[in-house]
């Protein structure tokens, strides 16, 4: 258990995210050697493609519909010496097993910007006014690395801090926030700026970046639906989007895709 992929999956009304969990365990076991995956969730449960399943003792999310408070609480969980963070609505495309080799150089790395359906950078984007006005770093939580060490601790307990003072960092620290729940993209930037306000330590590695299904990343008029303008078509192993096959980590966003995907797979 040296090195692994841990993500969260609590469901809500609207979305079973143990069942997307399922589908995104299956997709790092079908193309990746070193694949161990571990759940954190809030009932326990058993299933074989889960290698581990750690259940919340106390869930900060509690009552809430879209449950973010707990993932701070990801350090202290997981099983692994070396850990890959993922979210549940991910799919992966193609063998990762290589990256290990880069990343456990470092204490942590996070993924800077992301990509487009072409494989485009996208550096900001229509969906990170708060970023901009903040000058946070574009940093994304679905995809950080970080080993057991002392940095990393201390990025998390950062965003433990946030979390759980929220109303005084939207009020007090963040400049025009409007937002009731602590987003984990927004804390995970803020705790990087201020763990590292320079950006001396930055390791921004170009394929250790996912590509993220969202209309105005993707380029997608107002006047079309992203996915019946892109029709994303699963072939075997294989993903295609927009006719471009997909070579990254993809980030669907639609929860509702995956069971589009399994019903069309030939």
């Amino acid at each position: 258990m040296d090195r692994g992929y841990v993500w969260f999956a609590l469901n809500n009304s609207t979305t079973d995210y143990v069942d997307l969990s399922r589908t995104l365990a299956k997709s790092i076991k079908q193309v990746n050697r070193h694949n161990k995956v571990c759940v954190i969730t809030d009932k326990p449960m058993e299933d074989k493609l889960f290698d581990v399943v750690k259940v919340l003792k106390e869930d900060d999310s509690a009552g809430q519909e879209w449950k973010l408070n707990n993932e701070y609480k990801v350090f202290a969980l997981t099983p692994f010496t070396h850990t890959i963070k993922l979210e549940a609505d991910m799919l992966f495309t193609q063998n990762t097993d290589w990256w290990w080799n880069f990343l456990w150089q470092h204490d942590q790395v996070f993924s800077y910007n992301c990509r487009n359906y072409q494989d485009k950078l996208i550096k900001g984007s229509f969906y990170r006014k708060l970023f901009e006005r903040n000058r946070l770093p574009d940093v994304y939580n679905g995809l950080h690395y970080f080993r057991r060490s002392v940095k990393a601790k201390q990025f998390y307990d950062i965003c433990e801090t946030i979390i759980k003072d929220w109303k005084t960092v939207k009020e007090k620290v963040l400049v025009n926030c409007h937002d009731k729940q602590p987003t984990t993209d927004v804390v995970y930037a803020l705790a990087n700026k201020i763990q590292d306000p320079l950006q001396n330590g930055k390791v921004d590695y170009e394929w250790f970046k996912f590509m993220h299904n969202k209309q105005h990343i993707n380029g997608i008029g107002q006047q079309f639906d992203n996915d019946n303008f892109l029709y994303p078509l699963k072939v075997g192993n294989k993903l295609y989007m927009g006719g471009y096959r997909q070579s990254r980590i993809v980030h669907y966003h639609n929860k509702k895709l995956v069971g589009e995907l399994n019903g069309s797979t030939p």
